[in-house]
């Protein structure tokens, strides 16, 4: 049997490491969940969207203060120096992440939410839409994509 021994700056580095795959992993697929919902209709993009809210609110937001807290532990206990480019330009970009989550990316899937609330409780949700030059509609209302060209 072979013997390791785990240091505890080994363990800060994996929890470093999970929160960086875990936290912020899912937002690379926010993109497709939206797409898939918007795709089936529009009725799901509200609940996808607060979904996505909830996770950078919640998830997101604490991997973020992980990735942060964790770093700092691991640059004072380690052999990396504040001054070594990969830790100065990742304390600026948790920082700057923390600033587009909160001040950008949460405000607009909230404005997103809202519109599809909105629309979804139009008269035009119902079934019945306005045709455009060439007949064809969505559901909305809004021009079908082959009428986009013409």
């Amino acid at each position: 049997m072979i013997a390791t021994a785990v240091e505890f700056y080994n363990v800060v580095v994996f929890v470093h490491v999970l929160a960086v795959v875990v936290g912020l992993g899912p937002t690379f697929a926010y993109g497709a969940f939206l797409a898939v919902a918007g795709r089936e209709g529009g009725a799901a993009l509200p609940t996808v969207g607060r979904a996505v809210m909830l996770w950078d609110r919640t998830a997101n937001t604490i991997g973020l203060v992980v990735i942060l807290l964790t770093g700092l532990y691991l640059v004072s206990d380690g052999p990396w120096e504040l001054s070594d480019f990969f830790v100065s330009w990742g304390f600026v970009t948790i920082l700057f992440l923390f600033g587009m989550v909160h001040g950008y990316f949460i405000p607009k899937t909230r404005a997103l939410v809202e519109a599809a609330e909105r629309d979804l409780d139009s008269p035009a949700a119902d079934g019945s839409s306005e045709a455009d030059a060439s007949g064809e509609t969505s559901r909305s209302g809004v021009p079908s994509p082959a009428s986009w060209s013409s």
